[in-house]
């Protein structure tokens, strides 16, 4: 299920770019996104920054790749692991979580009218997880470094405000299908999303005076 999860926005593009008959040309523009996610990890708030990249094709499906960083300081007590116990002056420590990932983005766009875009996203991420602690010489110091994968599925909306910029912003639920065992705090939650899309093609044409 998780393999087909992580390759369902590559298959949609091998479809959807190989189902066109001799007489029909797809429109292909390329796309970017920065966003901002607020959501919670356990009861606080964890805001993640990121920002997504790829190729809109026939004004119905955006496909992409982006990268996403929690970027709120969440911070637990942790027990060390037993190879830790020289570098520190204790055996529990506060450290501060990090997170970050890299999602494979398919984005189905129901509605295209005037300035107005209306989408549903399917985000499907592969990353990394850790805690950082400071240890009795100041450094830091990292520990249970974990996998994870991380699912996302939302309603956005989008509106043109100028003809290179346009702001973005959605709600849709967080869901770890791989989560690191260390951390406490529950990680499935309601996200909220705001950002700016640069519209490259548009950009493009300006550059070469279309």
């Amino acid at each position: 299920m998780l393999r087909a999860l992580l390759l369902l926005p590559m298959c949609l593009l091998f479809t959807i770019t190989n189902g066109q008959t001799k007489s029909e040309k797809r429109s292909l523009s390329p796309f970017l996104v920065f966003d901002s996610y607020f959501s919670f990890i356990g009861n606080k708030s964890a805001d993640v920054w990121g920002f997504k990249g790829g190729v809109k094709v026939d004004e119905k499906w955006r496909l992409g790749l982006g990268y996403n960083l929690l970027s709120s300081d969440i911070v637990e007590q942790k027990v060390l692991p037993s190879e830790e116990l020289a570098y520190a002056k204790n055996d529990t420590v506060k450290a501060q979580l990090f997170v970050r990932y890299f999602p494979l983005m398919a984005e189905y766009i129901h509605y295209n009218e005037g300035n107005w875009q209306i989408s549903t996203p399917l985000q499907v991420g592969y990353g990394q997880s850790y805690f950082q602690y400071f240890d009795k010489n100041d450094n830091k110091r990292r520990i249970y470094k974990k996998g994870v994968v991380a699912t996302q599925l939302g309603v956005n909306a989008q509106y043109k405000v100028l003809r290179w910029v346009g702001l973005t912003a959605g709600v849709g639920y967080r869901v770890m299908l791989i989560n690191n065992k260390e951390i406490d705090a529950k990680m499935n939650s309601p996200i909220f999303a705001v950002g700016i899309k640069i519209y490259l093609s548009e950009v493009v044409k300006s550059i070469k005076g279309e």
